[in-house]
């Protein structure tokens, strides 16, 4: 009953978005929010999917879109303000579905990566020009990394991920490479590179002699002696 319920909501919604699209075609005018109501019904409905049924994980994707989209069709109504700042609800609500993705069950990693990208671009939207093109592209790259970084220590059945932390290396550096550049301190990278490689050629050698240290000595390896069978053979009548 309860899904026959939703499927019936959803229909619905989907004929009045139809209608909707059929005025604005014909040139009808549309109540302002019209569109905005609708987006919200449906982000609510597939809310409610998501709290009520635990294998509907999904649902919590286009709740958080659809409610994205009913506030920024919302805030695009105020010309003179708020609408230039459509772009960060609508990201930060898809940014929310995927976070409740993971928070509902974390073997869903995964959701982890476009929640954290989706997110930074959210905040990099609200940022003021005034930032400048260079400082965005360092933010948005050390939100990426700071995604990854999440990855590779957040909890999981499967185990944490190490890899996660390559990417994340990279995309630090790429950042703060987007920094010097921008500040003309092009010295900078040419310090930070060689020490990376110096450290990474560093741990490769502590790695190596870590496991040298924990295998046990070859010459302790071989076969054991028998030696009842050699005292056998000492007492053995001639």
């Amino acid at each position: 009953m309860k899904r026959l319920t939703v499927r019936i909501a959803l229909g619905v919604l989907v004929l009045l978005a139809g209608i909707l699209m059929l005025l604005e075609a014909l040139h009808v005018p549309l109540f302002p929010a019209a569109w905005a109501v609708v987006s919200g019904a449906a982000g609510l409905t597939f809310g409610y999917v998501f709290v009520t049924e635990r294998r509907s994980w999904w649902a919590a994707i286009p709740a958080g879109a659809l409610l994205g989209v009913a506030t920024a069709t919302l805030m695009d109504l105020d010309q003179g303000g708020l609408a230039q700042w459509t772009r960060v609800p609508l990201l930060a609500g898809i940014s929310v579905g995927f976070w409740a993705v993971y928070l509902r069950d974390h073997s869903h990693w995964w959701s982890l990566i476009p929640a954290g990208i989706l997110l930074t671009l959210s905040i990099v939207s609200a940022l003021p020009a005034a930032v400048g093109a260079a400082a965005t592209g360092a933010i948005f790259l050390l939100g990426a990394a700071l995604t990854f970084v999440l990855v590779a220590v957040a909890p999981a059945e499967a185990g944490r991920r190490w890899w996660a932390w390559f990417p994340a290396g990279a995309l630090a550096i790429s950042a703060l490479a987007v920094l010097a550049s921008a500040a003309q301190l092009l010295t900078v990278v040419n310090v930070l590179w060689p020490l990376a490689v110096i450290g990474a050629g560093a741990f490769l050698v502590w790695r190596a002699i870590r496991a040298r240290h924990d295998q046990p000595d070859r010459q302790d390896s071989g076969a054991p002696v028998d030696h009842t069978s050699e005292g056998a053979d000492q007492h053995a009548p001639m």
